[in-house]
């Protein structure tokens, strides 16, 4: 299973700000520009992810003068299943709707226990598990 390339930008965000020196200091705010040059990421695209990560509660977004991201809560409290989850609400391996064989294959039940298997590790993580010193 692969993840899109959005939930990617969207985990690297998350450690970026978790190791963010100036996003741990009290008050301290991240300008997604910033994080789109170090990342090599388009900013545009950052935003809409950063965006995203807002509404789920992982990340707090101040606009205007002074504004920027920082983690809405400890990176111990953010968990990489629901992080993935939020950013992949349809996250199936194949589109079995225009099958022929879909009456008489098994492997949708097959791929939706793999998934199940794939969401219950990424569950067991947090955002400070990933983290590296």
């Amino acid at each position: 299973m692969q993840l899109t390339r959005h939930t990617d930008y969207a985990l690297r965000l998350l450690i970026d700000l978790a190791q963010s020196n100036k996003a741990q200091l009290e008050g301290g705010r991240v300008a997604i520009a910033d994080v789109a040059a170090a990342q090599d990421i388009s900013r545009t695209h950052l935003m809409k992810i950063a965006n995203q990560l807002a509404h789920a509660g992982f990340i707090e977004a101040t606009r205007g003068r002074g504004g920027g991201i920082r983690l809405a809560r400890d990176p111990a409290d953010i968990n990489i299943g629901a992080v993935v989850a939020a950013m992949e609400p349809d996250c199936g391996m194949v589109d079995c709707a225009g099958c022929a064989l879909l009456r008489r294959c098994g492997l949708p039940g097959v791929f939706a226990r793999a998934r199940g298997a794939f969401a219950d590790v990424l569950a067991q993580y947090s955002l400070a598990d990933v983290l590296k010193g």
